[in-house]
């Protein structure tokens, strides 16, 4: 784990020193940036991290002759793979601990630091500083938007958006307590207050929701939202019945949502994996041999993982099921294999 989480840390320090530089952005905040990024790393990796050490710690009992010692005393492969089972469930445990609490805010302190490149570095030192209000100014399609804090579960907190007619005179105020990025550039306003300004009077209307488009540029949006695939299970879960109830495309959360309880499924196939290839093992493999067999597995593991998630986006095929595919059929040979074996 440490050697993968090494090798992808850096791949991952490299995208982020091309934003050195921009605003107030800096090398402490792109490392600052990667070191929050590990927890998502531990659980993307953690699959393919216990068939390599099911490869390497199975495989020194098998070539100093154990596993088979143990077959000889009238131990099944299946009494073997237990401990390996048990193994398993701590660790889905720690990816859902991980998926649920620590992911979300660890993304969100990432969002934090790489929000630096939209500040002048001259006003570096007033954002460090507590006393100094959090709230965002922007511009967007002629209206004034004032974001008052943004927050870790992709909304925003105490906005205001004012509107302006062709003479620059205010014409419509929106204030909402809450704005929820559902997808794309989509916005949805909650408790709108919406006053219609004309030269005689104002009038107020109030709305539960709203939906608004470009809260945000693009730019803001990929910078200060965290990705939906950082989200908990559960709030994704809460996204995709929002896109539902406002007639809205969910399928790619559901992809991501789907992808999320495919590792547990993955992980567990990919530990008994390794046992089925060593039971009656008789001859020495090296260190070696067994990483490069693992690595291979694994790479065709991850990539079977993302295609399937393209493919059920791409041909919209049942998504449960077309994610679920590739650790599902993990599960089932290594539990076929196991069988032969026993």
């Amino acid at each position: 784990m440490l050697l993968l989480l090494t090798l992808f840390g850096f791949l991952a320090l490299s995208e982020e020193l091309e934003d050195v530089g921009e605003g107030a952005y800096q090398l402490i905040d792109a490392l600052l940036v990667v070191a929050y990024s590990v927890p998502a790393l531990v659980v993307e990796l953690l699959p393919v991290t216990v068939l390599l050490g099911g490869l390497l710690g199975l495989g020194t009992l098998a070539n100093n002759q154990e596993l088979t010692s143990m077959r000889a005393a009238a131990i099944s492969p299946v009494r073997i793979a237990v401990p390996i089972v048990k193994l398993s469930v701590a660790l889905i445990t720690i990816i859902i601990l991980l998926q649920n609490f620590v992911i979300p805010k660890a993304e969100y302190s990432a969002a934090q630091h790489r929000s630096k490149t939209l500040i002048e570095p001259e006003l570096s030192d007033l954002e460090d500083n507590p006393s100094v209000d959090k709230e965002i100014w922007t511009r967007s399609k002629g209206q004034f938007i004032r974001i008052g804090f943004v927050q870790p579960d992709r909304s925003l907190a105490g906005v205001e958006i004012y509107q302006f007619d062709i003479e620059g005179n205010l014409a419509k105020m929106l204030r909402t307590p809450r704005a929820e990025l559902l997808q794309d550039n989509t916005w949805l306003l909650h408790d709108v207050y919406e006053t219609q300004i004309d030269n005689e009077r104002s009038e107020m209307q109030f709305k539960d929701s709203l939906l608004w488009e470009a809260l945000l540029s693009e730019e803001q949006t990929r910078t200060l939202i965290i990705p939906a695939s950082s989200l908990a299970p559960r709030d994704l879960w809460k996204s995709i019945q929002r896109l539902e109830d406002n007639n809205m495309n969910s399928e790619y959360q559901r992809i991501l949502f789907w992808t999320q309880m495919s590792i547990p499924i993955g992980l567990l196939g990919m530990a008994l994996l390794s046992l089925p290839f060593l039971v009656g093992s008789t001859r020495s493999v090296s260190v070696g041999q067994r990483i490069a067999m693992g690595a291979l597995i694994g790479i065709l593991y991850y990539l079977a993982q993302q295609i399937s998630g393209h493919l059920a986006g791409i041909f919209h095929w049942n998504v449960p099921l077309t994610v679920l595919a590739p650790g599902l059929l993990i599960l089932v040979i290594a539990v076929i294999l196991l069988k032969r074996a026993n």
